[in-house]
Formats: structure tokens, C-alpha cells, sequence
């Protein structure tokens, strides 16, 4: 039998190579990044109320060398895509609240979430305490902390409710610090407060160690009284602790000292921030 040099030539002939599958992304796209800064933005001002671009800079790329400019190219799609307005707040910038289609939209992700619309802070004599409040949580969540204003407590985001730290202390935080079963009550001082009030802030020191409400695992483990730094906070701060504790010994009242700490905000106009440095009021008592 004779055969075909047609066929001898396709038994000769390598086989024909398989073709390589597509390979997989190794990281996600770059619609999946914007869809995923979109949601980080709204999570921002769900939970504070309202923030500017510097702060949502500060809150969703910390650290990074262009955050403001990722912060502002995101706000930007969220305004024309009306889930964030943007609002002149007191000091003449602008802040960015949830619309309603924003806070459905952080509601089909899961995340509870209530429009600013109403918002009186925004423009009103409480804005400067609230963007200072704002950013020094945003600046001790980049350090790995857990940190809620007031705002966040009140509209129940928070791991405690304002109902158990009214109950426990009789007055309601600025904000609470959270690492691990450590807790920290925040009292910001933007505009001075009179020394009773601020004899009552101190005194919360007198009950770390101990549990913050029998309902969760946290112990109190100090306060923070957050200030611009230029301002004379401190000082005041330390003359309500020695009218406080005047009648304990020179050791007692440097051991409740220590438990307060003086957050001292490097602050530029208009509330632009520096940086912060923190000292124990025990230096200043």
C-alpha cells in the first residue's frame, strides 16, 4: 500500500499549539477602583455629616501624595451623579452632604446611611467644633484607631449608642476613640467653655479602669480634650483639674492627670490642617 506524502507530512508536523488562556486581572480595574472610591467618599460623609474635600482626602487616602486630587475628582462624579450637594458652610468652603439617592445608594451596599440635607452645622456657630471633631478622628482612624463623632453616635453607627454613654457619664462625648477594649471619651474645645463644664470634662478621668456600660466589652481608658493649639485650651483645661482635685495629695493628682490628654491641633486658616501633637495634662498640672 502506498501512502501519501499529504499524510506523512501531518504525522510529521508538531501539533499545533494551544492557545493561552487570557490571564486573569492581577489587581482591579480601574472602573472597579472608582466604583469602590465612590462608595469610600459616601461612607466618609455618612458617617461625620458633612466634610470637605481635604478631609475626604485625609479619610479615604491618607497619606497619599494626591489624595485631595482623588478626593476631588470622586466628589465631583458624585455631585453630577446627584448623591453628594455641595453646601457653603461658615467659613465660606465647601462642604459635602448625602443627598437621598446617596443614601440609598450606601443602603444597597449594606451601610446605614441618613441624607444631610437638614444639616445646620454646615453653616451655622457649630461648624468650626464639627470640622475640628471631623478631621482629628480622620487623623487618629490613619493610625489605626477606631474613631466616631458625635454624629456618628447619635445616628447609632457606632459600636456604642449615645443612650449607653449618657447613661454611664451623664453627658455625651465629642467623640469616642476605640482600640481594642479601649475606650476614649473626646471632648473638642473650639470655643471656650466655662469652668464648671470644664470640671466636668476632667473629672470623667476619675472612672477609667473602669467598664464604659455593663452592655459592652470597652473600659474606659482616658480622655482627650482636642484644641487648636494657638489657642489657650490647655491652660484652662489644667486650672479646672487643680479646682477639682485640689484636696488629693500631689500623687493623686498627677496620676488623674495622666489619664487626660491635651490634643493639640496645628491649625491653619481657614481650618486648614497641620498636624497634631498630644501631651499628658499632667505636664500642664
Amino acid at each position: 500500500m502506498r501512502i501519501s506524502n499529504d499524510f506523512l507530512g501531518d504525522l510529521l508536523r508538531p501539533a499545533a499549539a494551544k492557545p493561552k488562556p487570557t490571564p486573569k486581572p492581577s489587581g482591579p480595574t480601574s472602573r472597579e477602583r472608582a466604583a469602590a472610591n465612590r462608595v469610600a467618599v459616601l461612607r466618609a460623609v455618612a458617617a461625620h455629616g458633612h466634610l470637605r474635600c481635604a478631609d475626604l482626602g485625609a479619610a479615604c487616602w491618607p497619606g497619599a501624595r494626591y489624595g485631595l486630587q482623588m478626593a476631588q475628582r470622586t466628589v465631583r462624579g458624585l455631585v453630577e451623579a446627584g448623591e453628594l450637594l455641595a453646601r457653603r458652610n461658615a467659613h465660606g468652603s465647601l462642604s459635602y452632604v448625602l443627598t437621598r439617592p446617596g443614601a440609598a445608594a450606601l443602603e444597597l451596599h449594606g451601610v446605614p446611611a441618613r441624607h444631610g440635607l437638614d444639616l445646620a452645622s454646615v453653616s451655622g456657630p457649630t461648624y468650626a467644633h464639627h470640622a475640628l471633631t471631623s478631621r482629628w478622628c480622620l487623623h487618629r482612624q490613619a493610625q489605626g484607631f477606631e474613631a466616631w463623632s458625635e454624629y456618628a453616635l447619635v445616628n447609632g453607627y457606632a459600636p456604642v449608642t449615645a443612650q449607653q454613654l449618657l447613661a454611664r457619664f451623664r453627658k455625651m462625648p465629642d467623640a469616642i476613640l476605640i482600640r481594642g477594649a479601649n475606650l476614649w471619651l473626646v471632648e473638642t474645645e473650639s470655643a471656650p467653655k466655662g469652668t464648671p463644664e470644664l470640671v466636668r470634662i476632667v473629672s470623667l478621668a476619675e472612672h477609667v479602669g473602669q467598664r464604659v456600660h455593663a452592655e459592652l466589652p470597652y473600659t474606659l481608658a482616658g480622655v482627650v480634650v482636642v484644641y487648636d493649639a494657638t489657642l489657650n485650651h490647655g491652660a484652662r483645661v489644667a486650672k479646672a483639674a487643680r479646682e477639682r482635685w485640689w484636696r488629693l495629695s500631689a500623687h493623686e493628682q498627677a496620676a488623674l492627670a495622666s489619664r487626660v490628654t491635651l490634643a493639640q491641633a496645628d491649625i491653619g486658616l481657614p481650618l486648614v490642617w497641620r498636624g497634631c501633637t498630644e501631651v499628658p495634662l499632667a505636664q500642664r498640672v
